[in-house]
């Protein structure tokens, strides 16, 4: 294969990365004679597990050793993260590892369109895009299991959500204490947030803690987000961003709220959409639309802002304040 080191990048002792639309992990220990390959997600269609597969050869044999790819860890759910996890293992005869709340979704992939539609969805939804193939999680992961590696390394997990229901982030710490760490969707890189500044949130105030325990993290050489820059020492730079773009967010309803007396969800979609300059696409609807109920629904548990059923719509407003005697 041409130009095989752009396609595999080694970040540490037994750690790289095929750079790709999502971001491929590769962990590698040696064990009895042969190396053992831990694969982090795989893309978004058969096709992107063809060519994870076809670089992962090409570099083994390039490096004249015996391999066999013993588990696909998957990130999330999301149809990006886990598209090719079925050719993979297919082929090779792993295993899938997920935590306990992303399998649901990964062996009834119909959850995740219908979350995004808030019930049965139309054939637009019922794609690919939206709607993964299904995938048997064989192993359930969690943050308080650990993997040996050969050298005196360890793999480790940290539950990161958010962005998901129960996102897992391996960590691989080196005999040294130092660390490379798959932050799947936890974290965007700053090119990535600012081009879409409106990721897809099942609970921002959930995502914004999760950006607080992975800037927490020590001794930290690499940080790989599932999809855009690698990140560095600019580890904290891009977790302000993601703050900051979910405080704008925030802020965007609560501007809405405050120039409106009440307003229902489409509404205020269109009031976030609009202030942002966005000619939203099915998908960014459906996507966007999401995002922001989840933010309707945390603010009204916290209290800073109201709901109620009015003439059969759906409203939300902010509670006017009652002056004391």
């Amino acid at each position: 294969m041409d130009n095989l080191s752009a396609k595999i990048i080694e970040l540490s002792q037994g750690v790289y990365v095929i750079p790709g639309s999502t971001n491929v992990g590769v962990i590698t220990s040696y064990e009895d004679s042969c190396t053992q390959v831990y694969l982090i997600d795989s893309g978004c269609t058969e096709i992107d597990g063809e060519y994870v597969l076809d670089v992962i050869k090409a570099f083994f044999n390039q490096e004249d050793k015996e391999f066999k790819i013993k588990a696909l860890i998957s990130t999330h759910c999301h149809a990006d993260h886990v598209g090719g996890h079925n050719y993979i293992k297919d082929e090779c005869h792993c295993q899938i590892y997920a935590s306990k709340h992303e399998r649901g979704c990964m062996e009834t992939p119909m959850i995740q369109c219908t979350t995004l539609w808030g019930g049965y969805p139309p054939h637009e939804f019922r794609t690919l895009y939206f709607k993964p193939q299904e995938t048997e999680v064989d192993v359930i992961i969690g943050q308080e299991d650990s993997i040996p590696l050969s050298d005196n390394r360890t793999l480790t997990f940290m539950e990161l959500n958010g962005h998901s229901y129960q996102e897992i982030v391996p960590i691989i710490t080196n005999n040294d204490g130092r660390k490379v760490l798959f932050a799947g969707d936890a974290i965007f890189p700053r090119r990535e947030i600012l081009e879409h500044w409106i990721p897809l949130i099942v609970n921002p105030v959930e995502f914004m803690d999760s950006l607080d325990k992975l800037s927490a993290i020590e001794n930290v050489d690499w940080c790989i987000p599932s999809h855009g820059d690698f990140l560095s020492k600019n580890i904290l730079e891009a977790a302000e961003m993601n703050k900051i773009a979910i405080m704008s967010t925030r802020m965007a309803i609560l501007d809405a709220l405050k120039n409106n007396k009440k307003m229902t969800c489409e509404e205020i979609v269109k009031y976030v959409a609009d202030k942002n300059n966005m000619e939203m696409t099915m998908p960014q609807w459906a996507m966007v639309g999401s995002s922001v109920r989840s933010y309707l629904s945390v603010m009204h548990d916290a209290r800073e802002i109201r709901m109620k059923v009015e003439k059969n719509l759906l409203y939300f407003y902010i509670e006017e304040k009652k002056e004391s005697n």
